[in-house]
């Protein structure tokens, strides 16, 4: 790449484009005040797209600066807007807000990391076009596995761009080649969604486009406000699972008996003839105590999870678990700014369209209170806490089209109850409450295809319900003869050799000979649900955009609110009537509700 500069305007050649056997030539101009950005100010407003990028001097949207912001239209130079002096003028944030929150259509590449940058100078750019977001839902069309912007750019343009300034120096003056790289960025994201625009319509992938576009703004809001922990009440709650842990060792110390030490070099001490960590000595324990397994998995270890041995050992491996995943690490995680966590999320964390989280990973917090009773609003404010209502088994009724399960749901019937009742031949007024526990094994196991075998394993598991098989083969025969759809629905996933499916969104993946019914049926269901959400998130963000309300957690089918106290109550209204309505958008004949509350901590819920 060369460039050429004179008196702030600078052309940059592409080379390697595909096809293509001349250089095609860029014009930028660095803009460094208001003034010099006005003759281009209605031009920008009346673009029908503006592709949007940032340089910054880091990753951290609270400790580092904006350095440059790129924007590039059709028929005009593309401007680099030097943000060291341009925003010193109130004029030039305000330039940006005029630019930036108009109504033209906004391409980023991964929009959730500029956005958070942008946030940051209080311009909230909407209508979010997103080629990186549109490169993930492409990838089973034939898209490429990677989807930074020079593998993407590479794939359907055939350009090769070179990212060596992308880990430069941005602190300081800017060298041409800085400004032509990036130049080069925000250019070529215009002939990129050109593409991949067309690439979403012809595979169908228009409408689930919409949806995770709509979500970036409300994730890269998710995670720029953070959430906050109480860490007095979390370094107790350490020093109480640190002597369950020690109490677990002393079980098992009952059965290999007590270690033999040496000193590390560290000046520690280290067990040498016991390791309740390797699998190799932990399975010759088990045989040795007359437990006769070829693996120490969970799974394998189920049917004896009554025995002493595997109580220790389960309780030793979720209380080395927490204190190694969770407890210990969390506190280096808060933010020397901010004094909160910021978990970072990704948008499309599985190719069901679920997604991920990490740094840390909040959605696996434990549900016990005295884990979630750590993570409270500040003082003056309040949590909102919204959830919905067996969002899967919703999203398996419509799908399946079962007549008995949409007909509970949409006379507002508890489904748990009502398996309970038809598969132990019980009036739902008689259930108990262990009935209804196993119909929610029954439910959430049998709707995704398990065997008998694997019913009794996961109630054992999931819920703590013991069944024998004789009554695991009972509870599967009496749940397919009272949902007849779903038993036609899992008949149709066998029978049709499926290579490829589809949310109800139009999402797309693909499926391998090898996958089972329980993979057909779970990742249209799974993605399904998580677009309801991602649609949720999307509207939320309108209600929120402007106001002093935080979104400060999203756990699957979860949102977490953090908002001043006296507008709790309108909160909850809002959050439950965007999360039902995102429902309705997606589910035409089963009914989705969200649950609501005010809370003093994540434990209410």
């Amino acid at each position: 790449m060369f460039v050429k500069a004179v008196a702030g305007i600078g052309q940059c050649w592409y080379n390697g484009r595909r096809g293509s056997g001349k250089g095609e030539a860029m014009e930028f101009t660095v803009v460094r005040s208001p003034e010099e950005g006005v003759p281009y100010l209605n031009r920008l407003k009346n673009a029908g797209l503006l592709a949007v990028d940032t340089e910054t001097t880091g990753l951290d949207a609270h400790q580092d600066q904006l350095r440059l912001v790129q924007i590039g239209a059709a028929g005009m130079p593309v401007l680099l807007i030097d943000c060291v002096p341009f925003l010193e003028d109130s004029r030039g944030r305000a330039f940006l807000k005029e630019v930036l929150e108009g109504d033209s259509g906004k391409i980023f590449h991964n929009a959730k990391f500029d956005l958070q940058f942008l946030r940051g100078e209080g311009i909230l750019p909407e209508n979010i076009r997103d080629t990186m977001l549109s490169a993930e839902l492409l990838r089973p069309c034939g898209g490429p596995r990677k989807v930074n912007l020079a593998a993407v750019a590479s794939h359907y343009l055939g350009v090769s761009l070179d990212k060596t300034e992308q880990t430069g120096d941005w602190s300081g003056a800017l060298s041409d080649s800085q400004l032509a790289y990036a130049a080069s960025d925000s250019r070529i994201l215009l002939q990129l969604w050109d593409c991949l625009a067309g690439r979403l319509r012809e595979n169908g992938l228009e409408r689930i486009a919409d949806i995770e576009f709509a979500c970036a703004p409300a994730l890269a809001r998710a995670e720029y406000d953070g959430i906050s922990l109480d860490l007095g009440q979390w370094e107790h709650l350490c020093t109480d699972i640190q002597n369950q842990y020690e109490m677990a060792l002393q079980a098992l110390y009952a059965y290999s008996g007590e270690p033999s030490y040496q000193l590390t070099l560290w000046g520690g001490e280290e067990a040498l003839d016991v390791n309740f960590d390797s699998n190799a000595y932990v399975l010759k324990l088990l045989k040795k105590n007359g437990i006769q397994v070829s693996s120490t998995s969970r799974y394998s270890l189920a049917p004896y999870h009554n025995h002493p041995l595997v109580k220790a050992l389960t309780e030793y491996r979720k209380y080395a678990k927490l204190l190694s995943g969770f407890l210990h690490p969390l506190p280096a995680q808060i933010h020397p700014v901010t004094g909160r966590l910021h978990p970072k999320y990704g948008q499309i964390g599985a190719y069901s369209g679920r997604m991920c989280c990490w740094g840390p990973n909040i959605q696996q917090i434990p549900r016990e209170t005295r884990f979630r009773s750590c993570f409270r609003a500040p003082e003056g404010r309040t949590l909102v806490l919204a959830d919905y209502s067996q969002i899967e088994l919703r999203v398996a009724a419509q799908i399946s089209g079962d007549v008995r399960m949409k007909s509970a749901y949409t006379k507002g019937e508890d489904l748990h109850r009502l398996t309970a009742s038809l598969v132990s031949d019980t009036s739902p007024e008689k259930v108990t409450a262990a009935q209804r526990q196993a119909a929610k094994a029954v439910n959430f196991g049998l709707i995704f295809g398990m065997g008998a075998a694997g019913l009794q394993q996961y109630a054992a598991q999931s819920y703590g319900v013991d069944m024998t098989m004789e009554e695991a083969v009972k509870f599967r025969d009496a749940f397919f003869r009272a949902y007849a759809g779903i038993s036609w629905w899992h008949h149709d996933l066998k029978a049709g050799h499926f290579m490829e499916g589809r949310t109800m969104t139009g999402r797309k993946f693909l499926f391998t000979p090898r996958s089972g019914v329980s993979e057909l049926a779970n990742t249209p269901v799974q993605g399904t649900a998580a677009d309801i959400l991602k649609r949720a998130l999307g509207l939320l963000y309108h209600e929120i955009r402007e106001k002093d309300w935080k979104l400060v957690g999203i756990v699957h089918d979860e949102i977490l609110l953090e908002v001043p106290a006296e507008d709790g109550a309108n909160a909850a209204r809002c959050l439950k009537a965007v999360m039902e309505r995102a429902g309705a958008d997606i589910l035409p004949s089963v009914p989705c509700v969200a649950d609501a509350k005010t809370a003093h901590s994540w434990a209410a819920k």
